[in-house]
C-alpha cells in the first residue's frame, strides 16, 4: 500500500510539472485587417506602403526553456496600390527556424522567408518587436530580416494591431 501511495504521489508530482510548464508557455497572435504599414521586398525591391488591400496574420509563442524554443509565423498579403507589375500582390510568410534570443517583446533569431510560397531567403537572421503592445490605434509590430545578398534588413513585415488575442 505504502509503494502505491508512493507511485502515485510521484506520477501526480511529474503530471503538475508538466502542466505548470505548459501553462508558462504563452501564445499570442495579432491580426491586421486592411490596415498595413510596410513590407519591403529584398528580391525585388517592392516597398509596399500603400495599399488597396492588405492583411496580416501574426502568431507566436515565447519559449519556457532552452529546450522549449519559441515558436512564430508571420503571414501577409500585400495587395499593392499604383506599384509596377513586379509588386503586385503577393503572399509572404516569414516562419522562425531557431531562436537565439526571445523576451515578451521581441523574438531574435533565423527566419525562411516565403514569397508566393517560393522560399527566398533561408535561414536568414532577424528580429521582431514590439510583439507585447496592446492592439490600438497607432500600435504596430516590425519584422526586419537581413539577406546574404542584398543587405541587412532589406526584408521588412510590419503591421498596425487591429486584433490581438492572447492565451
Amino acid at each position: 500500500m505504502k509503494k502505491n501511495t508512493i507511485v502515485t504521489l510521484f506520477a501526480m508530482i511529474v503530471v503538475a510539472l508538466f502542466s505548470v510548464s505548459a501553462m508558462a508557455q504563452r501564445t499570442h497572435s495579432v491580426w491586421t485587417n486592411n490596415n498595413g504599414l510596410y513590407i519591403f521586398d529584398a528580391t525585388n525591391g517592392c516597398q509596399y506602403t500603400t495599399f488597396s488591400g492588405f492583411n496580416m496574420a501574426t502568431s507566436w509563442t515565447e519559449p519556457f526553456s532552452p529546450t522549449n524554443p519559441a515558436d512564430a509565423h508571420f503571414r501577409g498579403v500585400a495587395k499593392a496600390a499604383g506599384y509596377s507589375f513586379a509588386c503586385i500582390t503577393r503572399f509572404y510568410d516569414f516562419r522562425l527556424v531557431a531562436s537565439t534570443a526571445t523576451t515578451n517583446d521581441q523574438i531574435d533569431g533565423t527566419w525562411d522567408v516565403y514569397r508566393n510560397g517560393v522560399l527566398m531567403c533561408a535561414a536568414c537572421n532577424g528580429s521582431a518587436y514590439n510583439l507585447s503592445v496592446p492592439a490600438a490605434p497607432g500600435n504596430y509590430y516590425k519584422l526586419y530580416i537581413d539577406d546574404p545578398v542584398f543587405g541587412p534588413q532589406t526584408w521588412l513585415y510590419s503591421g498596425y494591431l487591429d486584433q490581438r488575442k492572447d492565451f
